[in-house]
């Protein structure tokens, strides 16, 4: 009775989450105040795994800039002078609070917590607009792949799984459930691409099922050694059965930025 409720509460969750994403995808503003709002959530997760670790950057330092640039994104405002200033903003107030906000210098640490934490939390997002700027279609095909790709490697590990392939980060993880799940992901790639995105061809289907499962397990792996760094389960409980947001988009930190410049150096838009 406890799986039952406990997977009733997974897919009721996961169908509201499509549900929002879908939505947001389609209002174009929408998808900002979405991205913003996870920002700031992601970001309270991101803390967490240091502060645990005894590491306190200060919040504004990875809090302002990672909201900032999806919001220079959607205006298409150039960024290398503001990416500059900010890089000078975070290194300032660093400097100023020199040697650290708790009992022990940490500077190195907390200046490049702050630093992987804007590049952690704004670049997926960031170019999850960009991708909608090319299209509705353009943005929601990699969000589709990634998910069938998490579902199918899951259902797969869980059934044939046997090769744990990173034991020490993520021991459910197996070799089969990856390697099945590129299988499967395949045909439905192709079906999609050649659908929505214009001269899609089969090398792109070919790169792409390999890229949207090669990084979106790393990625996944990313997130879980995070987490097993500082004996967390879950980024936060937020979603029943789920986890926090960070949990949610593992599989896209690397996979949606990989796809959008995938795409423009093919020449796809």
């Amino acid at each position: 009775m406890a799986v039952l409720t406990s997977l009733r509460a997974r897919l009721m969750t996961a169908v509201i989450l499509i549900i929002l994403i879908m939505t947001a995808l389609y209002i174009k503003p929408l998808l900002l105040i979405f991205t913003l709002i996870y920002i700031v959530f992601a970001a309270n997760e991101y803390a967490r795994f240091w502060h645990r670790k005894e590491v306190y950057p200060h919040t504004i330092t990875a809090y302002l800039p990672s909201l900032l640039i999806p919001i220079l994104v959607y205006f298409d405002i150039e960024l290398a002078g503001p990416l500059f200033v900010m890089f000078c903003f975070i290194i300032t107030i660093s400097v100023l609070r020199f040697p650290g906000a708790r009992t022990r210098p940490n500077f190195l640490s907390e200046i490049a917590a702050a630093i992987f934490g804007v590049i952690f939390l704004a670049t997926m997002p960031s170019t999850l607009i960009l991708l909608r700027k090319i299209g509705f279609y353009a943005a929601l095909l990699p969000l589709l792949l990634c998910w069938s790709y998490d579902t199918f490697a899951y259902l797969a590990g869980t059934m044939l799984g046997r090769s744990p392939l990173a034991s020490k980060i993520s021991p459910k993880k197996t070799w089969e459930g990856t390697i099945i799940a590129l299988f499967l992901l395949f045909p439905l790639t192709l079906w999609l691409g050649s659908s929505w995105i214009a001269d899609w061809r089969l090398v792109d289907c070919l790169i792409v099922t390999l890229s949207i499962g090669i990084l979106g397990t790393i990625g996944d792996l990313l997130e879980s050694a995070m987490k097993r760094e500082v004996n967390l389960k879950d980024s936060s409980r937020i979603f029943p059965g789920h986890g926090g947001f960070l949990d949610r988009i593992d599989s896209l930190i690397l996979s949606i930025p990989f796809f959008y410049f995938y795409l423009v150096l093919r020449g796809r838009i």
